[in-house]
């Protein structure tokens, strides 16, 4: 059997079993068992080990557990991170708060910022490398999770996208894993002290009756503590918004993912919380995504 071959068997099984991408997730699960570019080796011929593998891994997707579970990573703002069960799987949706944080950072002096409710740490480590290879920027930044599980991961992704040498494609995140501190909170409770210019959450916001209704790569296999408040899924942005407060330096500012029906209240929220300049920032698909807001 040929990589293209197994290719087609893949793209079947999973059209079968309504997964969406399922040309793109064939290509990534063979990759992931041959260990080489599909593109580049079409017409290599799989071992039987190989095609073992792949049938297996495909057997798993089949059950829609998520594709990036069962290779272990994922590429966030064009980096590759460790993913793994019982951590949020980052969407390619959070890139905009990274792209809106970045946006909004002073170009020309260090900043500190924290990422709270971190997950596997890809906002605060894409928004730290993004500004040191394109600003020369030094940024001290605090990544915080709930999660002992999720902060496990962060640690393990900060020394991972660190680099153990300094080649020529490494020099600029040499310093990573001295400027990240990654600290087990519940929101601001181990974080007395600390003051920011910054602070970016994707905190969860997803209302407890929305939940039977999500994707079942969402709903059984993200962790629900990452996923809702067990509400409305506004109250983490209520005590955000107050908590936040003695946390900004002046002129500090907050960028916050939201859901998509829910860039009318969180402004609200906010705007009562004394914050100014509040703006709503949409998604590729044209979705209200991210709110800004100056202290």
């Amino acid at each position: 059997m040929t990589m293209y071959e197994a290719k087609e068997i893949g793209i079947n099984l999973l059209i079968k079993a309504g997964i969406p991408e399922y040309d793109t997730e064939a290509v990534k699960l063979l990759e992931h068992v041959c260990g080489m570019k599909y593109f580049l080796h079409i017409e290599d011929q799989l071992t039987p080990q190989q095609e073992t593998a792949y049938l297996e891994v495909l057997a798993l997707r089949e059950q829609h557990i998520p594709c990036q579970h069962i290779t272990g990573s994922m590429w966030f703002y064009g980096y590759e991170f460790r993913v793994r069960k019982g951590v949020l799987i980052p969407r390619m949706d959070t890139e905009c708060l990274v792209a809106k944080a970045l946006k909004m950072a002073p170009d020309d002096r260090n900043i500190k910022f924290l990422d709270l409710c971190t997950g596997s740490g890809c906002i605060g480590i894409a928004f730290w490398l993004q500004r040191k290879y394109y600003n020369n920027r030094a940024d001290l930044g605090v990544l915080s999770d709930i999660s002992p599980e999720a902060v496990a991961l962060a640690r393990e992704n900060v020394e991972y996208l660190s680099g153990d040498t300094e080649t020529t494609e490494e020099w600029w995140s040499k310093n990573l894993r001295k400027q990240l501190e990654v600290i087990e909170s519940d929101l601001f409770d181990n974080l007395e002290g600390h003051k920011f210019n910054l602070i970016m959450s994707n905190p969860p916001y997803i209302a407890a009756s929305e939940m039977e209704g999500l994707m079942p790569e969402v709903r059984d296999h993200d962790p629900r503590l990452a996923l809702t408040d067990e509400g409305d899924g506004l109250s983490f942005y209520r005590r955000i918004a107050v908590e936040a407060r003695k946390h900004l330096k002046k002129d500090g500012y907050l960028v916050l993912e939201i859901g998509y029906d829910q860039g009318e209240t969180v402004p609200e929220i906010l705007r009562e919380a004394g914050y100014r300049d509040i703006e709503v920032t949409k998604d590729l698909a044209g979705l209200d995504r991210v709110v800004s807001a100056y202290k």
